[in-house]
């Protein structure tokens, strides 16, 4: 079954279902011609066996097992027992922050490539679950209240799931040798960023003075880490603003800024328009 209607303002794009069944690999029929898409793909295996395969690999898949294939990777696959999984194709760039962040560092590699976790039984109903919400909200003609935030936590647990059983780990590739250190500060940045955290109290927690974890992150990505958080939030708000209905003065609160002059201003310098005319422009 192939779906492909509009979900929340374009952040999936489709979701595939695959129908059991064997490919005669022999004759060719198994083998899924090269492909790629212009968004994220993760597929879930809920039953057989096959491969997939790109330029630089041939991975072998069962059940259980979690596959992230990067947009713009050409890629193919074939089945060699008859098996059952689930697509999903989501514009990562459209993604809630905390949701981009976990997708883009499940690859941590210069070169694209194919990216598998394996999940266990319990690990793998969770995982089907959480799709099978996904498509609910995706396929609701109206879309409620809550309709982002549950799309949020459900996209969310998949990628977590992925993280918390990949099977290998490239390490971050940087400018410095403090790879290990702005990853784990990048994370808590994109898990807390909507909260009142301040860059001492991130430094604290790992043990360093504010002004190295500056100077350290700011030479790594070429920002300090407050213009980092702030960035982030207005990220953020303008996907809450594009995607929902929630009102500006919440989003301001939500996404961090205890004052909502301040979110105002800010919003404006940044994107050179208030929050309810970048609105106006963008939502559909």
């Amino acid at each position: 079954m192939w779906c492909n209607i509009n979900g929340i303002n374009g952040i999936i794009e489709s979701i595939e279902y695959f129908r059991p069944h064997t490919f005669q690999a022999g004759q060719g029929e198994g083998l899924f011609q090269s492909h790629s898409h212009p968004c994220d793909e993760l597929t879930l295996i809920l039953d057989g066996e096959g491969y997939y395969s790109s330029k630089e690999q041939n991975i072998k898949v069962a059940k259980g097992d979690l596959i992230l294939i990067p947009s713009g990777l050409h890629h193919g696959f074939v089945c060699i027992k008859p098996w059952k999984g689930i697509s999903l194709h989501i514009h990562s760039d459209r993604a809630p922050s905390y949701c981009h962040f976990l997708l883009q560092n499940a690859y941590q590699n210069p070169q694209q490539h194919i990216v598998i976790a394996h999940l266990s039984d319990d690990q793998l109903e969770w995982a089907n679950i959480s799709l099978h919400q996904l498509e609910v909200i995706w396929k609701r003609e109206g879309h409620g209240e809550y309709s982002y935030d549950l799309m949020r936590v459900n996209l969310e647990t998949l990628l977590l799931l992925y993280h918390d059983n990949k099977i290998t780990s490239q390490p971050l590739t940087d400018k410095t040798d403090d790879g290990p250190l702005i990853q784990k500060v990048l994370k808590e940045i994109h898990q807390v960023y909507n909260t009142s955290i301040t860059v001492n109290e991130i430094a604290a927690r790992h043990f360093i003075s504010e002004s190295i974890l500056r100077r350290k992150f700011s030479y790594a990505l070429g920002i300090s880490p407050k213009q980092y958080i702030i960035n982030l939030r207005l990220e953020e708000a303008k996907r809450l603003l594009e995607q929902t209905n929630k009102a500006i003065e919440f989003i301001s609160s939500e996404v961090g800024f205890t004052s909502s002059s301040r979110f105002y201003d800010l919003f404006v310098k940044s994107v050179g328009a208030t929050p309810s005319e970048w609105r106006s422009r963008n939502s559909s």
